[in-house]
């Protein structure tokens, strides 16, 4: 039986979902990619995400790459509009030389609150050598992607994750998203210093990261057109 559906906190919708969220998760074959592979596309609420993702990390090899993306706040969105450059990237990554998968799961532990709950982040690890992959974006939907439906689908499974064919997500509608720090109703103005000084800011948890994985800023497609 699926679970009852929570949002992150930094997700928050303009209005109710309209039909509500649930749990579920869709699997598709890619036969087009290069090696092919399955890829599971995951919603699961907050209250059991961490654990499905900790799982998720453990199936992969030894050694992998991280992967970090941030969003870049609306507001520099809108200069580069104003500017008129629209191929300004929404997002900056940055990807980790091969790490051990315990370093991964130890920044997953150490900031699983800000990885799990802020809008601004999305956190993974791949293997450089297979298709396997693990990916949580900043809308905090999960992709898994994998030679073999196993093991991912008797994690999903074990945690109560019904397999479905199309679900409503909170991409079907409008809204924000928010740093943790910039919580209108959980963290009027003081508390948002508080929180600062409680390293839940993603101008500094999000440095400590990409310190922790010794990662290296990795341009997105649009940046390279514009280098070229």
């Amino acid at each position: 039986m699926a679970a009852e559906f929570v949002l992150p906190a930094g997700l928050v919708p303009d209005a109710p979902p309209d039909p509500p969220l649930e749990e579920g998760y869709e699997v598709r074959w890619r036969d087009d990619e290069d090696p092919p592979h399955y890829d599971f596309w995951v919603q699961a609420s907050v209250l059991r995400l961490g654990r499905i993702l900790t799982e998720a990390f453990g199936v992969l090899p030894e050694q992998v790459h991280a992967v970090l993306e941030f969003r870049k706040a609306e507001r520099e969105d809108e200069r580069a509009a104003a500017a008129g450059d629209e191929s300004a990237p929404s997002h900056e990554r940055w990807v980790s030389p091969l790490v051990p998968r315990t370093k991964v799961l130890a920044v997953l532990d150490k900031f699983g609150v800000q990885i799990l709950h802020d809008g601004t982040v999305g956190f993974g690890a791949y293997d450089p050598e297979s298709a396997l992959e693990v990916f949580l974006d900043d809308h905090k939907l999960l992709s898994l992607f994998a030679p073999g439906l196993d093991p991912f689908d008797a994690i999903l499974r074990k945690h109560g994750v019904p397999a479905a064919e199309g679900f409503a997500t909170v991409l079907d509608g409008d809204h924000d998203h928010l740093a943790l720090a910039e919580l209108p109703e959980v963290c009027p103005e003081p508390r948002r210093e508080w929180l600062k000084r409680k390293r839940f800011d993603p101008e500094w948890f999000v440095p400590s990261i990409r310190r922790a994985l010794r990662m290296r800023h990795e341009p997105t497609p649009a940046e390279d057109e514009t280098a070229d």
